[in-house]
């Protein structure tokens, strides 16, 4: 068996495993990028939410204000009837219509007050959620700038790794480099590392006759469970 036969298919299992590496890099990067943007979109949502609902609350406590001063426009014309009544009942009439108004008055008092603490508390919230904002946003673009720099970064070592996988499969013999990507194809790794008398690839005893063989270094083996190239490194 040719030395360099081994050498050369640990150095391609070597690079494809690096190559491999780098390209689920690539494909996990831009995932990683597009949720550091949903983190700010999320962020930046929350505080627009809060300010929409500030401004939804302050229009609510104008409409209340102007129903208070349609109910004191309307005391003041019963007021004014008042002095005009002529029987007992309209006075009277007119007094509960005026007792009406001023405790409808008193209810959306109390109404504007509780608008007006809870506008008080998301103006809180809101002063709170900008200061983390502007530093959430800051760290946001700096952890989105060093992902976009690490991903130009892999893909120029992607590049680099893949010409020298080229340059080492020019050395390599066409049916043993054919032999290689089958099973590489097929079961993910092509070449495994005899421990003990166990196949690496699928951990599986190895047949003390191929054993044998191996250790002596007589031809290639390839696993008879898994197919995987046979490499034994005496320890």
């Amino acid at each position: 068996m040719d030395s360099s036969d081994i050498q050369l298919l640990l150095s391609l299992q070597k690079v494809d495993q690096e190559i491999s590496d780098l390209e689920k890099l690539i494909n996990q990067i831009p995932k990683e990028i597009e949720n550091l943007k949903k983190q700010k979109e999320e962020l930046i949502y929350k505080f627009e939410k809060v300010h929409t609902d500030i401004k939804k609350l302050e229009a609510l406590k104008r409409e209340k204000e102007l129903d208070i001063q349609s109910y004191e426009d309307r005391i003041l014309k019963i007021q004014d009837a008042l002095d005009k009544v002529r029987t007992n009942e309209e006075y009277k009439a007119l007094l509960r219509e005026k007792a009406q108004a001023e405790e409808a008055i008193m209810e959306i008092e109390d109404e504007i007050l509780l608008i007006m603490e809870e506008i008080e508390n998301l103006q809180k919230e809101e002063e709170k959620l900008k200061q983390i904002l502007e530093k959430e946003k800051e760290k946001i673009h700096k952890k989105i700038k060093q992902k976009e720099e690490q991903l130009e970064q892999v893909k120029q070592k992607l590049q680099k790794i893949k010409e020298e996988r080229e340059d080492l499969i020019k050395s390599m013999k066409t049916p043993l480099l054919s032999k290689y990507e089958m099973i590489k194809k097929k079961r993910g790794s092509a070449v495994a590392v005899v421990d003990s008398d166990t196949c690496t690839g699928c951990y599986l005893i190895i047949p003390p006759k191929v054993y044998s063989s191996l250790v002596k270094g007589e031809k290639l083996l390839t696993c008879p469970h898994c197919g995987r190239f046979l490499i034994y490194q005496p320890k």
